[in-house]
């Protein structure tokens, strides 16, 4: 089965954002939805996004790694089992399936032929309550990456030493799944012969001949199952209310909540060593009984060079020795083995430390971090996170502002999660320019990338950051609704909104105060001239700005996810979708989606692009004050650099490459026809992603060279959002509920607002 030529991903829903500045418009922010994209299926599963923020726990030790590809070893690996003493894996070599058995410790691998049958595969490797091996073999009917679905399953025990002990059949318990989206996460035989199969959002009970005992719904995608000391089969689903670890209870035919005093978070669960569970939660590996109320916090994975959000198993060996599987997306879903040993002094102590300020590490500045420190034989990347989940967002930027200018100030801040725009950073000093490393640099040069995105980054002539990848927020509407216009003003669409009626929602969710911040946001400019420190607000435009907000509910409805609002849109009831837009793939999938010609039209901005920046890579300032700023260059351009630049895409919803040539090669495999060949012996058309959007599957094939066309007209219209001063929002907010409250007319409020603005802007 050709896994490797077909991702498939799901838009999982809405992506609330944040507003930095007062609470109110915070509050505001966190109204207005992003489309969020993740992997599933071949990528990243759902629920595994940014797991990597940390948390500021210290761990009891530091642990130094092995790594051991898995790959040197076949062709592909479909699945693998941890054991104290052995690795199993599942594997093709020359189209034939192989168990493969890895000593810890000593080189090369055993191979055990499974015979299996044209189409089969080894979905995954469990175990009995013997340590006996459990083989899930999946034979499909017909080509499982087009037009294939399952056969039947049957599983094979094995001996520890590889050999078939015996075989069931599992009949057509899940004939006719869809193979694209059929997988089998856990697999497990108690002492009493009883299968438990956890798969999708099912746990199915086995009798000892393969029949059906009985099935149970989770109602949600099950991401967890393992089995405790005393034989209780558990699995974990993140649930309408939050995660729930629950057992599998025979007597009743359900699943009953596990009880415990410790407040368990979605992560990668299995059995303790001298503990009752071992969990990865927030980069940490953690240690906790069931009575306990707190965890003990074992290893921090990012100090061992390992990126949490790739952990897919993990085994705490008998020595006390750790080993861990990861799977890297961003490099081909590359599966390696580490074997983590404590140590009393860290292997990274020689290196040169650079710190790196943030309030969080969302997933793609933990692989990077990563990635770097393992690749860089003279610098190593600490991370710096100030406060923790207890405090508020101001308060911990507070801190961080604080350390800036401190002797212990970093060597480096994140321009996307420090609670500071870049304009803090430069009018603090702390913003270094980044114009002379590019030119004495022998590798990089300003113009080998993409122009739009530098320039959002470009204050006075001066570059301060680089982001390595990039999407574009947008606003996207029917053609028939909005035109194929590519700007439009405030008024255009209030002149839009009063064609189409109350009936029809513009953005949904949206009220006053969350349509007065995005107006003003994207129109600042009209109102405020920083060059000369002056400002007007008593132009008709802000008191349009004022009346179409008025216009809006007090409070924000629902947020619906993405097939429903689309929904909305085909059948007139909502104008607008926020969007964004991180692949010409997904650009594809909103002409799909609405059923008719759409326009990214972008944001209201007179006369201007209203096509936002969104950051979507590690992106960080460089510390004017620090000492090993060629230490910092060099984590720059390691995100810069060919080979990552041209990998980003495969990580999925990473966003476009910053770096103009791989850009370049990613439009041209966007255009390229890609085929199978079906049972007939027939070439056709090869879907070049599968898109799950609650339940539909969109594919999407070879892009027009008219798409790619308006995807880069997008990218080089594209504009940073220039984030608005704290005390000026708090003074056009403040002054506007007068007027929503119909206290005061929008001239009135206007009024007021230039003269408290003005003042602030003499001061």
């Amino acid at each position: 089965m050709d896994r490797k030529r077909i991702r498939r991903k799901r838009i999982r829903g809405i992506r609330l954002r944040r507003i930095r500045g007062i609470r109110q418009w915070m509050a505001a922010l966190a109204l207005l939805p992003v489309l969020l994209l993740s992997l599933c299926g071949c990528g990243k599963k759902e629920g595994s996004g940014p797991e990597g923020e940390g948390t500021g726990v210290q761990a009891e030790g530091k642990y130094e790694a092995e790594f051991l590809s898995l790959e040197q070893y076949c062709e592909s690996v479909s699945a693998v089992k941890l054991g104290e003493e052995k690795i199993f894996f599942a594997g093709t070599e020359d189209k034939e399936e192989a168990l493969y058995l890895l000593e810890i410790g000593k080189e090369g691998a055993e191979k055990v032929s499974l015979d299996t049958e044209a189409g089969g595969r080894v979905a995954f490797i469990g175990e009995d309550a013997e340590g006996n091996l459990l083989l899930a073999v999946t034979v499909y009917e017909g080509n499982p990456v087009a037009d294939g679905t399952v056969g039947y399953v049957e599983i094979r025990k094995a001996s520890p030493e590889g050999s078939i002990l015996e075989t069931v059949n599992t009949g057509n318990l899940f004939h006719g799944r869809e193979a694209a989206v059929f997988y089998i996460n856990g697999l497990y035989q108690d002492a009493e012969g009883k299968y438990y199969i956890s798969s999708v959002e099912d746990v199915y009970v086995l009798n000892p001949d393969g029949s059906l005992f009985f099935q149970v719904s989770a109602g949600a995608y099950l991401s967890a199952m393992f089995v405790l000391e005393d034989g209780r089969v558990v699995v974990g689903y993140d649930g309408k209310r939050g995660w729930n670890l629950e057992t599998v209870n025979l007597s009743g035919k359900d699943l009953v909540p596990l009880e415990s005093g410790v407040a368990f978070r979605k992560g990668v669960y299995r059995k303790g060593q001298d503990a009752d569970i071992a969990y990865v939660q927030d980069g940490v590996l953690y240690l906790c009984n069931l009575e306990e109320e707190e965890p003990t916090a074992v290893l921090n994975w990012r100090e061992s060079n390992i990126d949490s959000n790739n952990i897919r198993d993990f085994a705490l060996l008998p020595d006390g020795r750790v080993i861990v599987l990861t799977v890297d997306y961003s490099a081909g879903a590359k599966k390696e083995i580490a074997i983590l040993t404590e140590q009393e002094d860290g292997a990274e102590q020689e290196k040169i430390r650079l710190t790196y300020a943030a309030l969080e590490v969302p997933y793609f500045v933990e692989r990077d971090i990563v990635a770097f420190n393992k690749a860089s034989d003279q610098y190593y990347i600490e991370v710096k996170e100030y406060g923790d989940s207890s405090m508020n967002y101001q308060d911990r930027a507070a801190l961080l502002n604080a350390d800036l200018t401190g002797s212990e100030a970093p060597d480096m801040v994140d321009v996307a999660f420090s609670g500071l725009t870049l304009e803090n950073l430069i009018a603090a000093g702390v913003a270094e320019d980044l114009t002379p490393f590019l030119e004495e640099d022998a590798v990089l040069a300003k113009e080998d990338f993409v122009e739009s995105v530098l320039r959002a980054y470009e204050r006075d002539g001066k570059l301060y950051a680089i982001p390595p990848s990039f999407g574009i927020e947008t606003l996207v509407g029917k053609v028939s609704d909005v035109g194929e216009g590519s700007v439009w003003s405030v008024k255009d669409m209030m002149e839009l909104a009063a064609v189409k009626g109350k009936d029809m929602q513009i953005l949904e969710s949206a009220n006053k105060g969350t349509m007065l911040w995005l107006m003003c946001m994207m129109n600042q400019e009209l109102f405020i001239d920083e060059e000369n420190g002056t400002c007007d607000f008593t132009g008709r435009e802000f008191a349009e700005i004022l009346e179409f907000a008025g216009s809006f509910p007090e409070e924000p409805g629902n947020v619906s996810d993405f097939a429903s609002q689309t929904e909305k849109v085909r059948n007139g009831e909502l104008l607008l979708l926020q969007g964004l837009v991180t692949s010409v793939e997904l650009y594809q999938v909103y002409e799909y989606a609405f059923g008719e010609p759409v326009n990214f039209i972008g944001y209201p901005a007179s006369g201007n692009s209203g096509q936002m920046l969104s950051i979507c890579g590690t992106t960080v300032a460089m510390h004017a004050a620090s000492g090993k700023k060629e230490g910092v260059w060099e984590f720059i351009k390691f995100n810069l650099s060919e080979e990552r630049q041209e990998s980003l895409e495969a990580t999925g919803g990473s966003g476009f490459p910053v770096l103009e040539s791989a850009l370049d090669k990613l439009f041209e495999e966007e255009m390229q026809e890609e085929y199978y060949e079906d049972t007939d012996g027939e070439q056709k058309p090869r879907p070049k992603c599968s898109w799950g959007i609650n339940g539909v599957s969109i594919d999407t094939y070879a892009a027009t060279k008219e798409q790619v066309e308006s995807v880069r007209e997008m990218i080089d219209n594209v504009r940073t959002r220039r984030g608005m001063d704290d005390r000026l929002a708090e003074i056009i907010y403040g002054e506007a509920e007068a007027y929503f409250k119909g206290q005061k007319t929008a001239e009135e409020v206007a009024e007021v607002v230039q003269n408290r603005v003005q003042v602030y802007l003499d001061e």
